[in-house]
């Protein structure tokens, strides 16, 4: 009905369009928190939507955005202006880059190592394999062992995140709260080739620019904690949506391993997903896997430590923005620089100066709060 308003150039509310109808996202009309919560979650001005399912009170809906589906309340679409969606013309490409190289395919191709077992040779090498990794895990520790590498588990809600450090770890593992928030942590050890590795199960996250405590939490320990390596748990049925946060934390650090999970899901579904050429734009390693069954963990576990001790060094995409930010970046960039003391400070100068740009408050003064601790302890110089 109130689609064909939306040829006048106004459009309409999302909550306006009836079931199964796609349409295309035009502008958010939402401001700061809000705005970008919607952002983070998939529902960015140009990608399609589909309402698909409503409760029987009217109120929620799930809606199909960028491969995955997400419930809005109705104040929430209201704000959401939508157009019908137009057809791509058949010369039309549908990949505008090779990061998004997460398509429909014709045939199922599985990458290497997740094949159905064909004979008894191949099923008796993943028994193994699954024994090596679930057996240590399920083993309670004895003694305290010193880990040497630090792990961070990183990605959106509902990615296999905790499903991979449950095998990872098994047993040896705890749950707190962190420091100064009530927000729980969970931390576990795992050895590999005769390593100890601390592993860190942040909690779900959809951006660092947070809009929650549980995403402050991830966010100040991959900005601030140090970790050696930084896993980004994806899920291969909706890369997409999936990449926004990789890119983000690509900002951070390069020392980050990309693990592709769920690619059993997407060959079910009939989705290929070039993973070479995803590791090549990324400039990171990614690593297909299937947490739940721990396949592909023993290639992830090799990767993080090749990473971790150097033997890997990546080269990471890092975004640029339109010129007006770039210029702004350009000119307090240096001072940045020339502020801080990489023995003190391990974020990056263009980090820095983006987010202060940004203007969230709380990572603000976050970053000051710490700088101003590193100046008093002589680590800084102004």
């Amino acid at each position: 009905m109130g689609l064909r308003s939306a040829n006048t150039g106004e459009g309409v509310p999302l909550s306006a369009v009836p079931l199964y109808v796609t349409c295309r996202i035009c502008r958010l009309a939402l401001k700061d928190q809000a705005r970008r919560r919607l952002l983070h979650i998939g529902f960015a001005p140009g990608a399609q939507v589909t309402p698909i399912r409503r409760s029987p009170a009217g109120d929620p809906t799930a809606y199909s955005v960028r491969g995955a589906m997400v419930a809005l309340r109705r104040e929430q679409a209201d704000e959401i202006i939508v157009a019908p969606d137009v057809p791509p013309s058949p010369d039309s490409k549908s990949y505008d880059s090779p990061v998004n190289a997460h398509k429909l395919c014709c045939h199922s191709q599985v990458p290497t190592g997740l094949m159905t077992p064909d004979n008894f040779d191949t099923l008796a090498h993943r028994a193994r394999t699954r024994l090596a990794y679930t057996v240590p895990g399920t083993m309670r520790i004895r003694g305290n062992p010193t880990p040497k590498y630090t792990v961070a588990l990183a990605g959106n809600p509902n990615t296999g995140k905790s499903a991979l450090f449950n095998v990872l770890t098994g047993l040896n593992q705890h749950t707190g709260n962190w420091p100064g928030k009530t927000v729980a942590v969970a931390e576990g050890l795992s050895v590999h080739e005769g390593a100890w590795f601390r592993l860190i199960d942040l909690p779900g996250t959809y951006s660092l620019l947070t809009s929650s405590k549980e995403e402050e939490v991830a966010r100040d320990f991959i900005c601030f904690g140090a970790p050696d390596v930084t896993v980004v748990v994806t899920d291969a049925t909706c890369l997409e949506r999936n990449l926004d946060v990789v890119l983000e934390i690509l900002e951070v650090t390069s020392r980050v391993v990309v693990a592709l999970n769920l690619v059993d899901e997407a060959c079910r579904k009939r989705i290929s997903i070039d993973i070479s050429g995803l590791s090549s734009s990324l400039g990171v390693p990614v690593i297909p896997t299937v947490a739940r069954l721990g396949r592909g963990l023993k290639k992830l576990m090799d990767t993080v430590q090749a990473v971790a001790d150097g033997r890997i060094e990546t080269d990471p995409l890092r975004p640029r923005y339109d010129e007006r930010i770039e210029r702004i970046v350009s000119l307090i960039e240096p001072w940045i620089e020339s502020a801080i003391q990489r023995d003190s400070c391990s974020l990056p100068a263009r980090w820095i100066a983006l987010r202060l740009i940004d203007g969230d408050p709380g990572l603000r003064e976050e970053l000051i709060e710490r700088l101003e601790k590193a100046v008093s302890e002589g680590g800084m110089s102004a």
